[in-house]
């Protein structure tokens, strides 16, 4: 057993408390909404459900951690800090943002894209098997929270800029929001991630509904759903050729004790 039960104690204690924390961070945020329109601000009602999705599955992960189940264990242990760290780094962005300290919460978020980066290359949680294993540590910790933090950076950025109405603003938001087809281009065909896919075409579907309600006249709805739809064509066509199971890169290790 490559860890002690002190230090899976302990773990489990943190990732408990982290997880309160950052669910009351949410929460706090969704009472507290601030509502300036930007052209990357997405349906309120479609990001609630993608938060409500990740704690659902984080939750289910917490529970996972206390079933006996030596592979698994070992690889919570290994992931380390990195989910702790995203849990208090959400956190401090939505009180960072809830009182309008917008700079203080774009630098919060860039910190946790390489938190979450961090974790995705130096575990290759894309590769994790079996697929129980990916499903609840891959998907919960890694994919979903890593999407919505690049989607943040770009929304949070905007807001910070005071982009609201500025022609030139909104024509570099329309050039801006092709990098989600790129990094889900990338995920998609060079990590087979197909989840990272599919949560990024769900981002732009939510985007694309807030923009056609307040702009009818303009791209950037057009742009998000086209993005939308390319890249759930394309994330079930990885599905589809890949099946459940994670690809593995040849000669590309997983976490350390995972014995592959």
């Amino acid at each position: 057993m490559p860890y002690s039960q002190d230090q899976l104690s302990a773990y489990r204690a943190v990732i408990i408390i982290t997880l309160l924390l950052s669910i009351y961070g949410s929460l706090h945020y969704a009472h507290h909404a601030y509502g300036t329109d930007t052209p990357f601000t997405a349906s309120y009602v479609l990001l609630s459900i993608y938060w409500i999705v990740i704690y659902i599955w984080q939750i289910a992960f917490t529970i996972a951690s206390f079933i006996p189940n030596e592979t698994r264990l070992t690889m919570v242990c290994e992931l380390g800090w990195h989910f702790p760290i995203f849990n208090i780094l959400h956190y401090i962005w939505a009180e960072s943002f809830t009182n309008q300290y917008f700079i203080l919460a774009e630098l919060f978020l860039i910190l946790n894209f390489f938190n979450l980066l961090g974790m995705y290359f130096t575990h290759k949680t894309y590769a994790l098997g079996p697929v129980t294993n990916w499903f609840l540590i891959h998907v919960p910790l890694v994919a979903l929270p890593l999407n919505w933090v690049i989607y943040g950076i770009m929304w949070n950025g905007a807001v910070m800029c005071h982009v609201e109405e500025k022609l030139w603003a909104r024509i570099l938001a329309n050039i801006f929001i092709w990098d989600f087809l790129l990094i889900g281009a990338i995920f998609l065909f060079l990590f087979r991630d197909w989840a990272s896919g599919l949560s990024i075409s769900y981002l732009m579907l939510a985007l694309g509904f807030r923009q056609l309600a307040t702009k009818i006249f303009a791209l950037q709805w057009i742009f998000a759903f086209v993005i939308s739809g390319v890249l759930f064509c394309a994330s079930v066509f990885v599905l589809v050729i890949d099946g459940f199971n994670p690809s593995q890169p040849e000669n590309e290790p997983l976490l350390e004790d995972q014995g592959v």
